[in-house]
């Protein structure tokens, strides 16, 4: 449900053609692409996907600012159908035209009003407001930022969970879980996708240091990913979350 390929210029290692080699291999009969703020990859994505008998999940990877607060939050966004798809392409064009003198590409909370029909949302976990106010130990506004995301995603917002090897995850989804039992907002696993096999794992380092320009040795750079992140199984990720 979410993965970068390489038209994430800044941290993805996969390309189209051996994703799809390595889902077939796998015997996995779907999957989504989530680049950062883009759709470069969608065409060459889905046809692939078609004629290889996988269904695929177009969907983006979005940083939302909300001018009010100040407070920004990872969002997955996930076409449901035609409308949503309209929506994405939209929401997204926006981002690079209507940047509002902002030089990051950022998408404004208030530009999701009344364009999200069609759209599943993942929270972004540790990444997303809710996750920090969780970990901040702010339950009440982690409540209340849930609400406003159920609000904008009615029945299409999920709290998002991940085990990818990195601080405070069993302490959020601990947290995350027990905000989901008290608003009854559903749970998925996520894996974070950025490369296909766990060896890639230093090729991906190098892209990373590249797009920073910092050296791999750089003691003051700061080890954003975990060799985790690459194409689990079905089998792993089960195991990974047997609890």
């Amino acid at each position: 449900l979410r993965l970068h390929t390489e038209f994430s210029i800044s941290d993805g290692l996969v390309t189209i053609a051996p994703l799809i080699d390595r889902l077939l291999e796998l015997k996995m009969p779907t999957v989504a692409i989530t680049d950062i703020a883009n759709l470069f990859g969608l065409i060459k994505f889905y046809s692939k996907s078609i004629s290889s008998g996988i269904k695929p999940l177009c969907g983006c990877d979005v940083l939302v600012r909300d001018l009010e607060t100040g407070l920004e939050s990872h969002l997955v966004l996930l076409v449901q159908d035609k409308q949503g798809y309209l929506n994405l392409t939209e929401l997204i064009s926006e981002i690079y035209t209507d940047a509002n003198g902002l030089s990051d590409t950022v998408l404004l909370k208030s530009k999701l009003e009344g364009r999200t029909a069609g759209l599943i949302a993942l929270s972004g976990a540790q990444l997303g407001d809710v996750g920090r106010a969780l970990l901040a130990g702010e339950l009440g506004d982690a409540k209340s930022l849930l609400g406003e995301w159920q609000k904008l995603f009615p029945n299409r917002f999920y709290l998002e969970l991940q085990r990818l090897g990195k601080p405070d995850e069993e302490d959020y989804i601990e947290k995350a879980l027990e905000l989901s039992q008290l608003t009854s907002c559903p749970c998925v696993a996520t894996n974070d996708v950025r490369f296909l096999k766990q060896e890639d794992f230093e090729a991906h380092e190098v892209r990373v240091c590249i797009n920073e320009r910092r050296s791999l040795d750089d003691p003051r750079r700061v080890r954003t990913y975990t060799d985790q992140q690459y194409l689990k199984t079905q089998q792993e990720m089960s195991a990974l979350f047997v609890d």
